[in-house]
């Protein structure tokens, strides 16, 4: 079951009227493979979500004003915050993903030792790193606007939460 959490615009964070997708536990089965990084990678990239990586998140604010991006927990836990400063902070464990629309700022606020993630972008996009900077907010915002909808959902395909809830 995917759950959704609406950021709200948080200047400098733009956030985004798209919610951020959740599923809960949904590649857990994928982590009992023998390259569990390299089985989620696959599903990612079996709906077009590549140019993949194997990381952590940020210890800081940040976003991507150029493309969604998502994040699967392939190892450990974290607390991560979605949406800029003084924002809830959301539980991230292994098996969960979730899915950043474009300009959600997330960032890591405590983590196991072990914690461990899987990173992809809709069509192999190259994200940019933005860290909320006042000065361009405004034309920052106006390009979250122009990125365009995934045409799959990265876990579930053409008929998945993107489908749903990304109209």
């Amino acid at each position: 079951m995917v759950k959704t959490f609406y950021p709200k615009e948080n200047q400098p964070f733009p956030n985004n009227p798209l919610p951020v997708l959740y599923y809960p536990k949904v590649v857990a089965n994928l982590l009992n493979e023998p390259d569990p990084a390299q089985s989620v990678l696959d599903l990612f990239e079996k709906n077009d979500y590549t140019n993949g990586w194997v990381n952590g998140i940020f210890s800081y604010h940040h976003f991507h004003s150029n493309t969604h991006e998502v994040l699967a927990c392939i190892a450990g836990k974290a607390t991560v915050q979605l949406g800029g400063p003084d924002t809830q902070p959301y539980s991230f464990s292994e098996g969960d993903v979730l899915l950043l629309p474009a300009g959600v700022a997330h960032k890591k606020v405590a983590a196991s030792q072990d914690f461990k993630i899987v990173g992809a972008y809709p069509e192999g996009l190259e994200p940019d790193m933005q860290k909320g900077k006042a000065a361009n907010y405004e034309s920052i915002k106006q390009a979250i606007t122009s990125v365009q909808l995934p045409k799959k959902d990265p876990v579930e395909g053409a008929n998945g939460a993107v489908a749903n809830h990304w109209v």
